[in-house]
């Protein structure tokens, strides 16, 4: 009924209770003949529809009816009773409403308000105990039907104003003593009695109150629902109608409507502008409180029955486990209780959308459904556990997950009158193969009725009777063991649709139970010819499941036969594998792993153990299999513990827990770098070679040396060598060495931290640093040749290796070591690696003696050892082979003893033998290292590299000089600033003033001192060159003559145990250069003088002989050249070639 037409009768029906006349127009002569009466009595007990209106209307003016009234009531009554659809409902009202208007309340409307009371009241609940259980459901089933149309005739009534509240009904006497009065007309006389300043209750509200007051079980809740969705607009102010259309339609899967959706709902909202619900809003709250309190304790009772069926699940999931079988009355109950709590769900969203609440939250309920709704198979759980990022996938990589996952439908690709076979029979089988697999006895239960006949027309229409689709089906399961790839399995699903039949599906069956010997590469392949078919022929992948479960049973009784256990392998293998397409059912794989954990055999565990591996990821990532997957693992765990197991099965059960759920562990957090240090490492690490060293010494001198950001990142690299490669680690020595020339204190820093680094390792002697000691031993080497350390430094180190820990200082074998054990032979490597590395170069003087007296003590040191393994032994021969070829190695300890004794006498002159000193010669140490570098050099680098090599080609030869050049004026444009230094003058007067009273100290302290002659050498330059000859190698140029008007001096200078001369030009007229030359002119003639003295002191005693020992040294003797400075120097630039920098 449209909503003007609502209000204009509630205008009427308002006057009507004012006692207005003449309401109802009627005629003057009014009918009262009994027949037309009757039949009108007649009609309106039955006839009440929308096409009868008018003659109902027609009828009430033109008869009298006022001899019939309690009949008409009545009839009236049971005619709103038999209402169904909108419209009958809409011209009940119109009759009762013009009934009201000509006869008025105290004639009609309250008895007629009785009658509606009496309907609409719940009944006794004493009466409903005294009734058996089938009496009490049908008619609990009569009062729903008989309520859900009086509910809404009665709100349609009252909302056009023909019944008020309960005040306004009375009790008919023929119907005083009927036995189901109810408790809603009982008590109108009670409300009679209240006050008239009080607001008499609606009576749809006080029908709600009645009916909503003491539903327990929400029995009355579809009732609510109706009266919502016909009223949530008149009596809630909710717009809700359209909404629930929309929703219904998408349920029930149809577009129908939905075109219109939006025109609909801007519709509806214009409409609620020009037409605001009938009643008040201080009504609309009342009712919406007492609904809101029933939708309160029907949230309750959803969350209670969702609990309740989740356990009632997973208790009938675990019998279904147990036996590996599905029992059908636990099915067909669970599915009553589900089906049950989805209406229920459904009604109270109905509610919770009128009312503008929020539903209970029902986690559980998808997964109990799940469970229960004809199967428990597996759910494909692919954009699941896509959306997962931690822990292994489900799948290795893509190409598997489309291989298990992406299966065809074959209705895109058959015709649908080849699938529709079976497509009749199972009409609730799955959406999508995966999703869910129906249980064997559901399905065959489903079948059942239709089966025979289906069997018996198949049989007799294409039972291979015909001999050339026998012929077809024949060829088609002939190619099944050549099957590689997905694409042919799927074509051959599709020539298999075009040959569907009973007799053909049960072939294909026997073909694939029987797979070939030694072709387990067939598994896969046939499971997913069976998941694609099993869309829509579900018998197919029934019949092999029933078969590999049945086989699974047999091989588990006969448990004592072994030489089944390729059949046992090939039977969970092929289990597994239709598992992780989704078609074997739940029950069914978890009863195979729980009847292997229960007997925890050898054979047991292999099947586990098979199944854990082609499965068990499947299963434990899969969303519904995981809570029962994550249990049996923890089982699997408990049990492998408690039993007594060999090392075998328990490495089988640790692989396959490993692999399935592989431990957690953080994820490796991606250390930040800034740009330079990406860049640093990039070409240290990375790029460094040979030929990109000098690039590389540039690229690091161009760095900003005055970040202290730089400058730690440059230190961490060059005091960490282990992470150069080994091979690149002279490299690295050879940068530093060009480092140091600019940046001393960096270098000295990176030495000094390298040194530390040994000592530490010395310390933790932790095995997993071993590499990265060898790498430092290396380094240290490589620096000594490339001139960044003396050989004090590297013996020092090499006795530190072997000394480092012992009690009494030297190794003993009567002491033990705890940082050195007899079986510990790490220092050994250590020692020989960094004698392999700088040893060679110790072969003349003081150096020489020194490195012998160390091998001595080193082949003592071995000797205390326990039996050498056969490669440190070679690494020692090695060593020794290396640095001394002719030494003869001792191995027995007192020999070795006695060897080192005498060399400790012979160097030492002592007796004592428990502890060897290392003899301080400063001169020979000064001087072994005392060799000259190249003052005009940057780089330097091994012998050769700037030469041709094996690896150069011509092309790379020719462009060499061009390249060279470009380095060189891309080097010409290098400036090295430094920061001027701002001096305080009252510190450097400070200063100055005590270190002139420090040296007048000193000065005062050694006067009395003998003073020690001048004991540097000269250096010797110009007689050297004078008498070399051009094939030697020095690289030394000679030096240039010096102007006519300059006079030419050597400045000799002296750094540590270095001494350096350079050429000065001075200007011949300068005070120095005359008093110079003043000061030789007189030595020479007092030389001449001398010279002449001598020869005439010589002629007058030539008595004398020539044999006396001449105490004074030789002034015309040629100044001690460093020992080392011909010999070691020579050897150690062997490898090395000056670059032509000037540095100047």
């Amino acid at each position: 009924m449209e909503r003007p037409r609502k209000r204009e009768l509630r205008e009427l029906n308002f006057r009507a209770w004012d006692g207005e006349q003449d309401v109802f127009p009627v005629q003057g002569s009014l009918d009262s003949s009994m027949k037309k009466n009757t039949a009108f009595i007649k009609r309106l007990r039955t006839a009440i529809n929308a096409t009868s209106q008018s003659q109902f209307l027609q009828e009430i003016r033109t008869l009298s009816l006022h001899k019939y009234l309690s009949e008409i009531i009545s009839a009236c009554y049971e005619g709103l009773c038999k209402l169904k659809t909108p419209g009958e409902i809409a011209t009940g009202v119109e009759i009762v409403s013009a009934l009201h208007q000509r006869f008025g309340s105290a004639e009609f409307t309250g008895y007629i308000g009785w009658y509606i009371g009496r309907g609409l009241a719940t009944p006794d609940k004493a009466h409903l105990k005294t009734l058996s259980q089938e009496v009490r459901d049908r008619e609990e089933k009569e009062r729903l039907a008989r309520q859900r149309i009086l509910l809404r005739v009665a709100t349609e009534l009252w909302l056009v104003g023909v019944l008020r509240s309960l005040d306004d009904v009375a009790r008919p006497e023929e119907a005083g003593k009927t036995k189901d009065s109810g408790k809603l007309v009982e008590g109108a006389t009670r409300t009679r009695s209240r006050a008239e300043s009080a607001d008499a209750e609606p009576f749809p509200l006080e029908v709600l109150k009645d009916m909503l007051g003491h539903d327990r079980e929400h029995v009355n809740l579809p009732l609510v629902v109706i009266f919502v969705k016909a009223f949530a607009w008149d009596i809630l102010g909710a717009k809700t109608s359209s909404a629930e259309g929309r929703k219904t339609v998408n349920e029930d899967g149809t577009t129908t409507g939905d075109k219109n959706e939006d025109t609909s709902a801007t519709e509806d909202d214009d409409q609620s502008v020009l037409d605001p619900p009938i009643i008040a809003p201080d009504l609309q709250q009342r009712f919406k409180n007492i609904l809101t309190r029933y939708f309160e304790d029907v949230k309750a009772h959803l969350l209670r029955d969702q609990k309740h069926l989740a356990s009632q699940g997973r208790k009938n999931a675990e019998a279904y486990v147990k036996s590996g079988e599905v029992f059908e009355d636990r099915q067909a109950n669970y599915e009553k209780q589900l089906k049950t709590q989805e209406r229920l769900i459904a009604n109270a969203q109905v509610m919770a959308d009128a009312l503008g609440a929020d539903m209970p939250d029902l986690k559980e309920k998808d997964s109990s459904a799940n469970a229960g709704d004809g199967s428990i198979g597996l759910i494909k759980a692919g954009e699941y556990l896509r959306g997962r990022s931690d822990g292994p996938g489900i799948w290795e990589d893509e190409d598997e997950r489309r291989f298990y996952e992406n299966l065809i439908d074959l209705k895109d690709r058959v015709p649908g009158i080849l699938l529709e076979d079976t497509k009749k029979k199972n009409v609730d089988t799955n959406e999508q193969v995966g999703k869910r697999v129906e249980s064997k006895t559901e399905a065959a239960e489903k079948e059942a009725p239709e089966a025979p006949k289906a069997i018996d027309g198949d049989d007799q229409s294409t039972a291979i009777a015909n001999k050339s689709v026998g012929t077809q089906v024949d060829a088609v399961l002939a190619r099944l063991p050549e099957l590689n790839t997905k694409d042919s399995v799927d074509q051959t699903a599709i020539d298999f649709c075009f040959l569907n039949s009973k007799a053909s599906r049960n072939r294909l069956i026997k073909a694939v139970q029987d797979i070939p010997k030694g072709r387990s590469d067939l598994l896969p392949i046939y499971s997913r010819l069976i998941a694609t078919l099993s869309k829509y022929m579900p018998d197919v992948a029934q019949g092999l499941v029933a078969y590999l479960d049945d086989e699974f049973r047999s091989l588990q009784r006969r448990k004592s036969k072994d030489f089944l256990g390729q059949v046992r392998t090939q039977n969970v293998r092929y289990l597994a594998e239709l598992t992780k397409f989704g078609v074997v059912p739940e029950h069914v794989i978890f009863h195979c792993l729980k009847v292997s954990l229960d007997d925890f055999s050898r054979m047991n565990i292999e099947i586990i153990c098979n199944l854990l591996e082609n499965c068990g990821r499947y299963l434990l990532r899969n969303p519904e299999t995981s809570p029962r997957m994550a249990s049996f693992l923890e089982t699997l765990q408990r049990k492998k513990g408690a039993q007594v197991l060999g090392q075998q099965e328990r490495m089988l059960i640790e692989n396959a827990i490993y692999y399935v759920n592989p431990p957690e562990r953080a994820a490796i957090e991606q250390k930040e770098r800034t740009p330079v240090e990406l860049f640093l490492r990039k070409i240290m690490y990375q790029d460094l070679t040979r030929r990109t060293l000098d690039k590389t010494v540039k690229q690091i001198r161009k760095m900003h040396w005055e970040e202290e950001e730089v400058v730690n990142f440059l230190h961490k690299i060059f005091s960490k060598p282990g992470k150069i490669k080994y091979s690149n680690i002279h490299l690295l020595a050879v940068i530093l060495g060009t480092i140091h020339r600019y940046h001393q204190d960096f270098a000295i820093a990176v030495i000094d931290d390298l040194l530390e680094s040994i000592v530490f390792g010395l310390e933790l002697n932790d095995f997993k640093f071993n590499q990265r000691r060898i790498a430092e031993v290396k380094f240290i080497g490589e620096l000594y040749i490339y001139r960044l350390i003396d050989s004090p430094l590297v013996f020092d180190t090499l006795y530190k290796l072997l000394n480092f820990g012992w009690s009494s200082g030297f190794a003993r074998p009567d002491d033990i070591n705890p940082l050195d054990l007899p079986d510990d032979y790490f220092r050994i490597r250590l020692v020989c690696n960094l004698l392999e590395t700088c040893g060679m170069y110790y072969d003349k003087g003081a150096a020489k003696k020194k490195l012998d007296f160390f091998l001595t003590y080193l082949q003592y040191y071995v000797c205390t050892k326990d039996a050498l393994p056969m490669d440190v032994e070679f690494i020692v021969q090695d060593a020794y082979a290396l640095v001394r070829p002719q030494w003869k190695l001792i191995t027995d300890l007192e020999e070795a003893s006695r060897v080192f004794g005498e060399a400790v006498k012979q160097n030492y002159q002592t007796t004592a033998t428990d502890k060897p000193v290392e003899p301080e010669d400063d001169d020979e140490s000064a001087s072994d290292d005392d060799v000259d570098g190249p003052e005009d050099d940057d780089v330097v680098v091994p012998e050769g590299e700037d030469k041709s090599s094996d690896e150069d080609d011509d092309s790379s030869d020719e462009d060499e000089p061009a390249k060279q050049h470009l380095s060189d004026d891309e080097e010409e444009h290098i400036v090295v600033t430094r920061q001027e230094e701002e001096r305080d003058p009252e510190a450097e007067a400070e200063f100055d003033r005590e270190l002139a009273k420090l040296m007048s100290e000193s000065a005062d302290s050694r006067k009395y001192d003998r003073k020690p002659v001048f004991d540097v050498p000269l250096p010797m330059r110009r007689a050297r060159d004078a008498t070399m000859n051009p094939e030697d190698g020095v690289s030394e140029a000679p030096i240039p003559v010096a102007p006519s008007n300059t006079m030419k001096f050597s400045l000799l200078s002296k750094r540590g145990n270095k001494t350096q001369t350079r050429s000065i030009d001075l200007p011949s007229d300068s005070t120095f250069a005359v008093a110079m030359r003043s000061k030789q002119q007189a030595e020479k003639e007092e030389q001449q003088r001398i010279k002449s003295l001598v020869l005439n002191y010589n002629e007058a005693r030539d008595d004398v002989d020539d044999t006396v020992p001449d105490k004074t040294p030789n002034p015309y003797a040629q100044p001690r050249i460093d020992k080392a400075g011909s010999n070691r120097s020579n050897q150690r630039a062997r490898k090395l070639q000056l670059s032509d920098v000037n540095w100047t």
